[in-house]
């Protein structure tokens, strides 16, 4: 009962002071009696990091609730494992924990008089209060990536041949590698980028890198897009599978190599309007995991 009562002050004293400051609520919202982040949560958080509205150096407090249904204690309980959830996911994906100031479950939200059977829907969520005062934010035409533990990065304009200058977590765009509409083959003339890279890789064996596909084209709930060879949504992934497997034929160790597929999860544009913006989110990105190089 303490602890709870404890939790209840400190958030309502911290929250007029990150108020105070111009701070900004962002409210993500779970089904009846879940707590895991489902996907339309995970990718408005997604969208969140992309446009700067959640950066490190932010002061950032996590706020869970529960609606009326359910015991004290319940409801106190599963509003703590949606704020840790939430949690989690920034920190996965490149927020520092450190920058977490609060991360509290409140529990339910008084209602009183309602006794509907279906709950108040809107109680059902976490609260994201971030203050960015201070904090320089970057150009919205690079995009950043998201690696696990790593500070958030962006797309960087060096070439392949300058690889081995790049700092971790640096990404590079991979320009000229092509594919068939819907399909995870490489074109023929994809092959002088990807002998560029063979060859960096192959003389700098301290780098290590993920390799990243990315779709466009495709409903924002949709997990990827179709691949036509393999019948299945895993159209991105396949395409960094072609080059992670390009690269380990050619003699790269495969423990240098990661590959992952983000369907339309990280856009560089959001709004796809023009075949300029599909063509800038159809695209394969070569992320810095690790450089030792000399």
């Amino acid at each position: 009962m303490y602890k709870y009562l404890f939790s209840m002050l400190f958030s309502l004293m911290i929250t007029p002071c990150f108020a105070q400051h111009g701070a900004d609520t962002f409210k993500l919202y779970f089904d009846l009696n879940v707590a895991p982040l489902n996907k339309n949560t995970q990718k408005k958080i997604d969208l969140l990091i992309y446009n700067d509205k959640i950066i490190n150096g932010s002061n950032i407090m996590i706020i869970g609730y529960a609606d009326y249904l359910g015991t004290e204690g319940y409801n106190k309980n599963l509003s703590m494992q949606r704020a840790e959830n939430v949690k989690n996911y920034l920190v996965k994906y490149g927020i520092n924990g450190s920058d977490i100031k609060v991360c509290v479950g409140e529990g339910e939200v008084e209602r009183r008089g309602l006794t509907d059977k279906g709950g108040y829907p809107t109680d059902r969520r976490v609260d994201i209060v971030i203050n960015n005062k201070g904090i320089k934010k970057t150009s919205k035409s690079q995009v950043a990536t998201r690696p696990k533990k790593d500070s958030l990065k962006k797309i960087t304009s060096a070439s392949i041949d300058e690889m081995n200058k790049l700092q971790k977590g640096s990404t590079i765009l991979l320009k000229n590698v092509y594919f068939p509409a819907n399909r995870h083959f490489l074109e023929p003339e994809s092959y002088e980028t990807l002998e560029k890279l063979y060859v960096i890789l192959r003389d700098n064996p301290g780098i290590k890198i993920s390799i990243e596909g990315h779709v466009c084209c495709i409903p924002s709930d949709a997990p990827d897009a179709i691949d036509l060879d393999w019948e299945s949504p895993t159209l991105s992934l396949n395409r960094a599978k072609a080059i992670y497997d390009y690269l380990v034929n050619k003699g790269i160790d495969p423990k240098r190599l990661q590959y992952q597929g983000f369907g339309k999860k990280r856009p560089m544009v959001v709004n796809e309007v023009t075949e300029e913006d599909k063509e800038r989110n159809r695209r394969v990105e070569i992320r810095i995991t690790e450089n030792n190089a000399k």
